[in-house]
């Protein structure tokens, strides 16, 4: 037989073993080896065989045998092959049927101990004889490369020949002298390869230095250095004593995960990597925790514990399905705190803006595609965490059981793409599309075809169907064609509904198996309706096609009118069910849609009226249960949702009454006893609230709060001669007195510690304008505080509105005498400086609403104090800038019956005083009060037309931002000027009435609110003036515009002015002032207004370049600057001192001289701040006169 060919026969031998197979010499294979001789083989002259004669005599042996077993050669250096010699173990030749060598058997009375396998066992008692041969030899003591060099012969070679080998080394180098060892050592090296060299030499620099140390030292310390470097760990010594198969040899690379940890470094200056808990919480860098907790070894830094976002990022792409679900369940929750703000001041940057940087959404959306279904519910919870704040929805649910509180916000992009952007959006990548709007991202990565798929197919846990329903909550948000999109995507709203919102109700009421709790499948989903009140919520369309297709309506009556101890859902789910079906009829009703349904529901509520009439109580020790806060929360909602019916009726026109008309009809037919079971209920309540003596509960105080609005609406809309008559009772028996009671009085010292305007808080900036957030935590996790526990606002809101309607509806209002806790006008007063960070957050729209009515019955009452009245003034111009869209009614009013307000102002102020300590013109301030109605009308047209009034009166998603800017008394004027931009405005007759009425508003704030007033930047109030300027080329040379011009710049010009500071709404002031100047040159005539204001940016203490822009290039400017000391807006000195230091000003001045274009009569001004400045320069520079050619 022949052996197998091997890689390393040549061509030759192959062939002449297929000719030997085909003549049929060879009959089977057997073990051989070829091997490719690098020279030809001969005997060698003294007689002794070489190595190579040897394997041929082996190679006939094996042809005449071919029964011998044979170990495997080994190849070193390529084709170089030392001293092998084949160890031959004869088997006995007998025929059998198998072709093939036996199998090797093992004795078995041998059986596995802490000495090794039973392999290993057998292998060395067969070597036993010959290693006692081998221990015979003499004992040598070699250099250390010598003894590293046998070693690694001994692993080639085996122990046996090695050993030979390396005792003939020996004796050979013993009787060597060291210059031939040398000499021969440079042979070896110049013949062997230099890449082979280096080879080793890295090698041996690779391997360590105790290694090389160990082999002089005796056997037992080499044992204790390994010993050393093996882990002591307490399982790895039991594993060695006990019988366990292949065990008693320790791979220590395998291991080293369980050896102890390294100590923990001083981490150098103030940041480090940021690591977290499972739970998602932010370790500290010197946290010692066990390693029991799992939050070791985990790549860098092992002696820290806990994961990093780029650890758990990549655990989450990990073949293992369980660490790809804690690496999600880790991320989700890190993100969960984000979103509350427990890491504002934890980072360098925000988290959330950063991971949308990195690829994170798209690394979200690869997890929904996982095979494992627990994977894609852990990847569906962090995509939810990663776009929404679960407390920030709660916060907006919560503010369900306040009056307007229906108002959702619209959470679109807040960064605007102009039309260039718009064209390439299609061509535009995920990643960089993430960065400008990440909802439109989710749905070109068909999130809406993954979740149908999800919740169809994978059919997950509560968890994860609650997560994908505020993923599409979040997407409804942002706007009205993404809530269209979810509309209609095929089959993903049936599945929802049919899967979430069941309306059997046979099976709702059917007790459920334990092991169904986590399983909402065929059980009502309480996110479902608030999914649907944000649809619901962008407009009429929407809300109708919900009800009509999917039976909304249908669904909600169930819930309302069914049974929450029968219903299969845990007690507080069934109760949340119920408030949440309540809120989404109230969000259809504010679209006119479920009138006739309310109608007909109506005979199942009422009985529920009567049973708070007699049940429900304000009394501290029963509202403080959750039981009574339930009642509360539910009886707001009934309330609200009958206040919201009775404002679409009679918005609609679909009611008929004596509502505008005859409204008998609705009011006594068909709710009949609703107003009379209200009042009951509102007389109960505060009659209970002014014995009180604990603080009202917030839960208490809503729902009296809700019955307020509930009335205030009705008898806004009843005309009826009895009307007026049951409105003063109610106001004058139950209103008045609880407005002045003990516990009102201490409910308004809570008004400062709740307020939104008045919060020192910082806003956040955890989100970023790709993804914007309704923010219900400020800087550092702080709850804004008007969402705190006990906020009183919406108590005193619905008092104030009902006291406005009284005022309005009777004519014996006018002797009441009106007390207003001293407290609320503490309120105001924190109100009157600069604007909060907090003024344009979402939630404080509500303080907003109680503003409101309180600021108008400030100016609608004539009972108040003069400095009361002048705050209230005040307070209107500041709170302005913080209404946001729906507001604008009420932005109106301000305008025109607080701001503008003639009979108000002269209630605040006195005018003989400020005229003489203001040193005022008595007749331009005459005027312009006499002419105040009309800057009401002016402004209220100009900012807010009424076309947009309507518009915004009844929608309910509304954008997150502020109506007005902070200088908007300033618009009229930037927006004539923004038009002259675009076509010329010569010959129009309105402009100079625009710019008229513009300043006499800036005149009469000026001078009567300068506190205000200034909250502005100076240089911003410069800027918007220019507008006068470059308006038109003659406004300014109009005397009337001229007469209120001066005495404002002179105002301004004693503020501090800083024109090296960014202006806001000014990309480079200084083309807006070479602007100015050119207007100058061409239109001005020379006018001292002109130049007096053009003059402003030159004061020494500007910086130069504005000096330089007209001295050095605009002499025709120089030339027609005729302005004296007596024009001038303020002192001289401002244009004086310090002195210029500047060389190629002074020059400039030096030569304006002496050139003609200024002079001493022509202009004074200019003539002498030049003589000025080069006068001073040249006493301190005399060698410098020659620069000047003086």
């Amino acid at each position: 037989m022949a052996a197998r060919p091997k890689l390393v026969c040549e061509e030759d031998e192959l062939m002449k073993m297929q000719e030997e197979f085909r003549s049929g010499r060879i009959t089977n294979s057997a073990t051989s080896e070829v091997i490719k001789s690098p020279h030809t083989s001969h005997e060698s002259t003294t007689g002794k065989k070489s190595l190579f004669a040897a394997r041929r005599e082996m190679v006939e042996k094996i042809k005449e045998n071919p029964f011998h077993y044979q170990h495997s050669k080994v190849q070193v250096l390529k084709d170089v092959v030392e001293k092998c010699e084949s160890i031959e173990i004869k088997v006995h030749d007998q025929k059998r049927e198998n072709p093939f060598p036996e199998v090797f058997q093992r004795t078995k009375s041998m059986k596995a101990s802490g000495s090794g396998s039973i392999f290993a066992q057998q292998l060395r008692k067969a070597k036993m004889i010959k290693d006692d041969e081998i221990a015979e030899l003499p004992s040598v003591t070699l250099p250390p490369c010598l003894n590293q060099c046998s070693e690694i012969a001994k692993a080639v070679l085996g122990e046996t020949e090695a050993n030979k080998i390396h005792h003939e080394n020996v004796q050979k180098l013993s009787s060597m002298m060291d210059k031939d060892i040398l000499h021969e050592q440079q042979q070896l090296l110049q013949t062997l390869d230099p890449k082979l060299i280096a080879l080793l030499k890295n090698k041996k620099k690779s391997t360590s230095s105790s290694n090389q140390v160990m082999v002089e030292n005796p056997p037992v310390k080499e044992i204790s250095k390994e010993t050393e470097d093996e882990p002591e760990i307490r399982e790895i010594c039991e594993m060695k004593k006990s019988k366990w198969l292949h065990m008693n040899h320790v791979e220590k690379e395998k291991v080293r995960w369980m050896s102890s940890l390294p100590p923990l470094k001083e981490i150098p200056g103030e940041s480090f990597q940021a690591r977290f808990d499972f739970q998602g919480h932010l370790l500290a860098a010197n946290v010692d925790l066990p390693v029991t907790a799992g939050l070791h070894h985990h790549g860098e830094e092992p002696e820290r514990a806990g994961y990093s976002i780029n650890e758990l990022m990549l655990l989450s792409r990990s073949s293992k399905m369980q660490q790809r679900v804690l690496a999600l369940n880790t991320l989700a929750s890190i993100l969960e705190n984000t979103r509350l703000g427990i890491f504002d001041s934890c980072f360098e940057a925000p988290l959330i803006p950063v991971l949308l940087d990195n690829g994170f959404l798209m690394l979200l959306r690869f997890c929904l595609d996982d095979s494992a279904p627990s994977v894609v519910a852990a990847a569906l919870v962090a995509f939810s965490r990663f776009l929404s704040s679960p407390f920030d929805e709660t916060c907006l649910e919560r503010c369900y059981i306040w009056h307007l509180g229906e108002k959702q916000p619209n959470l679109c992009s807040r960064i605007q793409m102009d039309s260039t952007d718009q064209e390439q959006e299609a061509e535009m990548k995920d990643n960089e599309m993430s960065r400008v709007d990440v909802i439109k991202v989710c749905l070109r990565m068909d999130i809406l075809l993954r979740i149908r798929y999800i919740f169809e197919e994978i059919r997950p846990e509560a968890p994860a169907v609650i997560a994908g329903l505020e993923i599409l909550t979040r997407m409804a948000r942002h706007s009205s064609a993404v809530a269209q999109s979810i509309v209609d995507f095929p089959r993903l709203m049936d599945v929802v509904f049919n899967c979430f919102l069941p309306k059997d109700v046979t099976s709702l009421c059917t007790s459920q198996e334990q092991d169904r709790v986590n399983n909402v499948y065929g059980l009502p989903v309480r996110q479902v309706l608030r999914l649907a009140r944000v649809i619901a919520s962008w407009n009429a369309e929407l809300a109708t096609k919900l009800v009509v297709k999917y039976s909304l309506l249908e669904s909600i009556k169930i819930y309302v009118a069914i049974d929450t101890v029968k219903l299969s859902l845990p007690t507080q789910e069934a109760l949340l069910l119920v408030l949440d079906s309540y809120h989404t009829w109230r969000t259809l009703l504010r679209h006119g849609v479920g009138i006739e349904s309310f109608l007909e529901f109506y005979p199942v509520w009422f009985p529920q009226l009567q049973c708070y009439q007699s049940s429900i109580s304000m009394d501290s020790g029963y509202s403080n249960s959750s039981n009574a806060r339930f009642s509360h929360h539910l009886g707001s909602s009934l309330l609200l949702l009958m206040e919201a019916f009775l404002s679409a009726c009679c918005t609609s026109g679909s009611c008929a009454g004596s509502c505008r008309g005859d409204h008998k009809y609705l009011h006594i037919k068909q709710v009949g006893g609703l107003r009379e079971a209200v009042e009951i209920c509102v007389a109960k309540w505060t009659w209970q609230l002014r014995k009180n003596t604990d603080p009202i509960p917030d839960s208490a105080g809503s729902l009296l709060a809700t019955g307020i609005h509930l009335l205030a609406t009705f008898y806004t809309h009843w005309i009826d001669p009895q009307a007026p008559s049951l409105l003063d009772k109610l106001c004058r028996s139950h209103i008045l007195p609880l407005l002045h009671s003990e516990p009102m009085q201490e409910l308004a010292k809570l008004l400062i510690r709740h307020s939104n305007l008045s919060s020192t808080l910082q806003s956040c900036s955890r989100f970023p304008e790709s993804l914007p957030s309704v923010c219900a935590t400020a800087m550092g996790g702080e709850l804004v505080p008007i969402m705190a526990s006990s906020s009183p606002f919406p108590l005193f809101t619905s008092i104030f509105r009902l006291l406005r309607i009284w005022k309005d509806k009777s004519a014996s209002v006018q002797v009441v005498d009106l007390t207003i806790p001293s407290s609320c006008f503490d309120y105001l007063a924190n109100l009157t400086g600069p604007p909060s960070c907090l003024s344009g957050n979402w939630f404080t729209r509500y303080e907003l609403q109680f503003l409101h009515e309180f600021l108008m019955i400030c100016a609608e009452w004539e009972n108040f104090t003069p400095e009361q009245s002048r705050l209230a003034h005040q307070v209107a111009l500041t709170a302005i800038t913080s209404l946001g869209p729906g507001a604008e009614v009420v932005a109106v009013d301000w305008i025109r019956h607080l701001i503008f307000q003639k009979d108000f102002i002269l209630r605040g102020f006195d005018l003989e005083t400020s005229l003489s300590q203001l040193h005022l013109n008595e007749t331009l301030l005459s005027t312009t009060l006499n002419g105040l109605s009309q800057l009401g009308n002016f402004y209220s047209d100009q900012l807010l037309p009424e076309e947009s009034r309507n518009d915004l009166r009844t929608a309910l998603t509304l954008e997150h931002r502020q109506v007005l800017p902070t200088d908007w008394i300033y618009l009229p004027l930037v927006l004539l000027y923004q038009r002259d931009l675009e076509k010329p405005l010569e010959g129009k007759t309105n402009i100079a009435e625009t710019a008229l009425f513009s300043l006499r508003a800036v005149y009469v704030l000026l001078f009567l609110q300068p506190t205000w007033f200034f909250h502005v930047q100076p240089t911003e109030h410069y800027a918007r003036l220019a507008c006068t300027f470059l308006a038109g080329n003659d406004l300014f040379l109009d005397k009337t515009i001229s007469d209120y011009m001066w005495p404002i710049l002179r105002k301004l010009a004693r503020q501090h002015l800083d024109f090296s500071r960014p202006v806001s709404g000014v990309d480079d002031f200084i083309d807006l002032y070479e602007r100015l100047i050119d207007q100058f040159e061409a239109v001005s005539y020379g006018s001292p207004l002109f130049a007096a204001f053009l003059l402003l940016p030159l004061q020494q203490h500007q910086p130069v370049r504005f000096r330089l822009k007209l001295w050095c290039e605009h002499p025709n400017a120089l030339r027609i600057l005729t302005l004296n000391d007596q024009q001038m807006l303020h002192s001289l000195d401002h244009w004086k001192e310090p002195t210029e230091t500047n060389e190629v000003l002074l020059m400039k001045y030096a030569a304006s001289i002496r050139s003609g274009t200024i002079t001493s009569q022509r202009n004074p001004v200019l003539f002498g701040i030049a003589t000025h400045h080069i006068k001073y320069y040249a006493e301190r520079n005399p060698h410098s006169l020659d620069k000047l050619n003086l």
